[in-house]
């Protein structure tokens, strides 16, 4: 069970990383340096959601995980303007950001009533 929650929490990190690189890379420069820092921010800013929930810090993962919706609705705005499609993907990409909140409190849980080892 450890192994299927850690392997989700990757794949919805991987997505929504990508997501954040992506749009901070599109409002820089354009430079190396702006790719190399806009994959570091995304990094930084998705695993936010997830260390902030193991911690207990409820409230400020949920701000984190509100964050990273913003930052899918920019992706999408950027990628298709306001469109069925923009609006379709952003109700699907909310999933992204609370998949990795409920599956870190998942983790947290567990942790708690030592099932994870």
């Amino acid at each position: 069970m450890k192994k299927l929650i850690i392997t989700t929490i990757t794949f919805a990190l991987l997505t929504q990383i990508t997501h954040a690189s992506e749009v901070f890379y599109s409002i820089s420069r354009l430079t190396t340096l702006d790719y190399i820092v806009s994959w570091i921010f995304a990094i930084s800013l998705e695993m936010s959601i997830l260390i902030f929930t193991l911690i207990g810090k409820r409230n400020t993962a949920i701000f984190f995980a509100c964050v990273s919706w913003t930052i899918n609705l920019l992706y999408y705005w950027f990628s298709f303007g306001f469109t069925q499609k923009f609006v379709a993907m952003n109700v699907i990409s909310l999933i992204i950001p609370l998949t990795i909140y409920f599956y870190s409190e998942l983790i947290q849980i567990n942790k708690r009533k030592n099932i994870m080892k």
